[in-house]
């Protein structure tokens, strides 16, 4: 028997005993298939619930934009109930936003509102309530007022000088022009708008577990000696056969002074 009917004779058998195991895969996906449909629903008369989806969790409408000036809606705290509107702490706080404006909120208890509108008198009738905005300080100029809308607890506005010192109160003016403050913030500076005149440098040597040590000597403009490149070297990447072999780069630490 030559060769060539050997390799027929084991092609032939070899694409038999696939087809054998072809058909038997098949008659076992034909018994085991009603089986798991069967089991399949065993499990869900069981337990119908097991197998539907919950249902999805409806997410909170986002709050109405708040106008500006007016009161925010009080938000609600992890545990639902609602945070509080007031606190009866009567006080205005001034921040500088930027060196043109300045932001302003503060609270003022029903009390002293009423007790301000007393000791107004007849006076009290038709008073508004107004942001008084004092400042730039040292310019001797009069302080200027910014009505405000009824429950009006906040206020963005803008100033015509940077880098200068400002504070406000927060009172009623009647008619006639008299003012009682009802609270008063701190004096307020807002940065300058341009960069720092300030040119100095502070050097800081940094020590083990992050320690710093300020520097009391000036740079003298020389460079540190560089020192050799170590095992550990953090510019090594993967594929540099060697780090001790790659170059040492300058680093900012190189401009220290010697001390």
């Amino acid at each position: 028997m030559g060769s060539t009917n050997l390799a027929s004779i084991g092609a032939a058998a070899l694409e038999t005993l696939h087809d054998l195991v072809y058909a038997a895969a098949r008659r076992v996906e034909e018994h085991i298939r009603p089986l798991v449909g069967s089991l399949y629903r065993l499990l869900a008369s069981a337990s119908p619930q097991a197998r539907l989806p919950s249902p999805p969790r409806a997410e909170p409408a986002p709050p109405p934009p708040v106008p500006s000036g007016a009161a925010p809606t009080p938000a609600v705290h992890a545990t639902g109930r609602e945070l509080p509107r007031a606190y009866g702490l009567n006080r205005v706080v001034l921040l500088a936003r930027d060196p043109w404006w300045l932001f302003a909120h503060w609270e003022i208890s029903p009390v002293e509102r009423v007790e301000a509108l007393r000791a107004l008198g007849v006076e009290g009738e038709g008073a508004r309530e107004v942001l008084r905005v004092h400042g730039p300080e040292g310019d001797g100029l009069p302080p200027r007022d910014i009505d405000l809308e009824p429950g009006t607890g906040r206020l963005h506005f803008r100033v015509d000088q940077p880098g200068r010192t400002y504070r406000v109160d927060v009172g009623l003016r009647t008619t006639s022009g008299r003012f009682i403050a009802l609270v008063s913030s701190s004096a307020v500076t807002t940065p300058p708008a341009a960069p720092s005149p300030d040119l100095g440098v502070r050097w800081v040597a940094v020590g083990d577990r992050h320690a710093r040590t300020n520097v009391a000597s000036a740079w003298s403009g020389r460079r540190l000696p560089v020192e050799p490149a170590t095992a550990d070297h953090d510019d090594a990447g993967p594929g540099t056969p060697s780090s001790a072999a790659a170059p040492r780069r300058p680093r900012a630490s190189d401009a220290l002074p010697l001390r």
